[in-house]
């Protein structure tokens, strides 16, 4: 069966199915991750005492520290990463509900959730792990590993769920996450890590340098 037939497929068994999963969970299940997110990330910069300069910054992530690191040419402003970050989770819970209202025996369903689960405990330590413990470090490493969770994503929705529509959904997440590794890469390299009392290891390239 090709990829088309089999979507095809998909879409006529949820019309004719009744979704288990409506649209308001995915507003609720968005909701409690954005709160463990950042309720993590205060609690973590308040035990750990790298507070920022108001309770804003101490929530949801000291800009002026990402500001001071070497960063390369090619990392985002600060204020695209709201916005990115938005894009990025409404797309991919869209086609993790699409997977959710599937049939439980449908090849690939489990296996596509639970990539899913992992990479959204990925998002919800980052800001904790990065900007509360000042841990380029534990950035690299989170973003590389949502990069290779959201390929494998991929890998599963096109070739066991062989649904188009649940791969794109990953799209924008995938390019997002190609800028931000290489990004992170630099700055791991680039700078010290307080958590670690580390680095850098490399030199700055001056013409690499944002």
């Amino acid at each position: 069966m090709s990829i088309a037939t089999h979507t095809k497929t998909t879409i006529e068994q949820t019309m004719s199915n009744p979704p288990r999963w409506r649209w308001y969970h995915g507003v609720l299940f968005y909701v409690i991750i954005q709160a463990l997110t950042f309720g993590l990330s205060g609690l973590t910069s308040i035990i750990s005492g790298n507070r920022g300069k108001d309770l804003s910054e101490t929530i949801f992530g000291d800009v002026s520290y990402f500001k001071r690191l070497n960063q390369s040419i090619i990392t985002p402003p600060s204020w695209a990463f709201g916005p990115a970050w938005t894009i990025n989770n409404i797309s991919v819970i869209i086609g993790t509900w699409r997977v959710l209202n599937m049939s439980k025996d449908m090849p690939g369903r489990n296996s596509f959730l639970a990539l899913q689960g992992a990479s959204w405990l990925n998002y919800i330590v980052f800001n904790a792990a990065y900007f509360s413990l000042r841990s380029p470090i534990n950035a690299f490493v989170l973003t590389l590993s949502m990069f290779l969770l959201t390929i494998a994503s991929g890998f599963v929705a096109l070739f066991r769920l062989k649904d188009t529509w649940v791969a794109l959904s990953l799209a924008t997440l995938f390019i997002w996450l190609l800028i931000a590794l290489t990004a992170a890469t630099f700055q791991a390299a680039w700078n010290h890590d307080d958590f670690y009392d580390v680095g850098p290891f490399v030199k700055v390239n001056k013409r690499l340098m944002k």
